[in-house]
């Protein structure tokens, strides 16, 4: 894994800049809003994807953990589509992959300044030592992914005190960095040139192995930067961390999106998550894989006491 972030050092710094200098000429010729480029997914890409995870050497991670740095509460009908009224706890994590001797964090966290500004007016629960527990942890990675470019899963490396030294193995994808810098989702988050030239920025097609078992997945529709993580366990375990495609497990077991205004209002690609979510459907119908959206608090419970997932960061 040292090995690995030195190779995307060498390799990714000078694309971060060539990224940042395009940056003026892409604002002219697109909406960074809107995702771009949604790719159609190939009735064979779970076996891609499982070929692409064993791409990068070494030795395969051991488990998977999560950590709860905030809490929304929400009435299921604004999280699914015809949802009945009852609440939903939208859990705010960020994931840790564990490898013998590193770690890989999939999201970051957020401080409590971007979390009041989810909370629409009503305080709701923020936990500062857990968040503080994900700074050290992101400190301590040999690499750092995002699903996307929202404030609850960047801000832990856009506003942290160490920045500087989390973007140097944090990897950013172009799309993630174009709407950062031209677009962001608040104030809080945006990133100047300068400063995203600190990251390591790719760009890729549909699929990419970033580090032994873990290959991300590109999934534009929930923002134009967003991507699902898929991830192999040394055991045999498989995961799709989906990210923001649906907030809850419901929506992916019953094919529903969040509901049309929301997806107004965030200016969401319906058809795009429409075809993902059919496709992570599949996957888990057939039982081979566990989906683990970002935000379901009740499912990651669950997970839990089928032994799939562990609570608390290594090191907290």
């Amino acid at each position: 894994m040292l090995g690995l972030r030195r190779l995307l050092r060498s390799g990714c710094k000078v694309l971060a800049l060539v990224v940042v200098a395009q940056l003026t000429a892409v604002a002219i010729e697109i909406d960074p809003i809107l995702p771009q480029e949604t790719p159609a997914y190939p009735l064979n890409l779970l076996e891609s994807l499982r070929a692409a995870a064993v791409a990068v050497p070494g030795a395969l991670p051991r488990e998977l953990r999560y950590i709860t740095v905030a809490e929304s509460h929400r009435p299921q009908r604004a999280v699914l589509e015809n949802g009945p009224d009852t609440v939903y706890v939208q859990a705010r994590a960020a994931f840790q992959v564990v490898y013998a001797d590193a770690t890989l964090m999939v999201d970051a966290g957020m401080d409590e300044t971007v979390h009041r500004g989810f909370s629409m007016g009503t305080p709701e629960p923020y936990f500062p030592e857990r968040n503080a527990a994900v700074q050290a942890a992101l400190k301590a990675a040999s690499l750092v992914v995002i699903t996307h470019e929202h404030g609850d899963h960047i801000a832990g490396v856009v506003r942290s005190p160490d920045r500087a030294a989390i973007a140097a193995h944090t990897l950013l994808t172009k799309a993630q960095v174009e709407t950062l810098t031209l677009a962001p989702q608040s104030p809080e988050i945006r990133l100047t040139p300068a400063e995203a030239a600190d990251y390591l920025v790719i760009d890729y097609a549909l699929y990419y192995p970033v580090a032994p078992g873990v290959v991300l997945l590109k999934s534009p529709g929930h923002t134009p930067g967003h991507q699902m993580v898929y991830l192999r366990l040394a055991d045999g375990t498989e995961y799709l961390l989906s990210g923001d495609v649906t907030w809850a497990i419901d929506g992916v077991t019953s094919l529903r999106q969040r509901p049309p205004g929301t997806s107004e209002r965030i200016r969401e690609d319906r058809a795009a998550l429409a075809q993902q979510i059919e496709w992570l459907a599949s996957i888990a119908a057939a039982g081979e894989v566990v989906v683990v959206p970002s935000h379901d608090a009740v499912y990651f419970a669950e997970l839990e006491r089928r032994g799939l997932i562990t609570q608390g960061l290594r090191g907290d």
